[in-house]
Formats: C-alpha cells, sequence, structure tokens
C-alpha cells in the first residue's frame, strides 16, 4: 500500500516531541518507565 509522506512526518514530528519533552522526575518503584509502542 502506499505510504502517505505527510502520514510520515507527522510520525516523526510526535516522535521528536515525545522525545524532546521534559519528563517529570518518579522514582522507579512508583511508576516502571513505559516503551512506547510506536518505536521498533
Amino acid at each position: 500500500m502506499p505510504v502517505d509522506p505527510y502520514a510520515v512526518l507527522r510520525a516523526l514530528l510526535r516522535a521528536e516531541a515525545a522525545r524532546n519533552t521534559p519528563k517529570p522526575p518518579v522514582t522507579q518503584e512508583q511508576k516502571p518507565p513505559v516503551k512506547e509502542g510506536e518505536r521498533g
């Protein structure tokens, strides 16, 4: 199926935004790290 170039751009922008957002410090026992399903 054809890939929408804008869909690729949106995915890249969302990945960059998710990576660049500062995460609040949380302890490991309080909240385990959650992996995004889009990576990989």
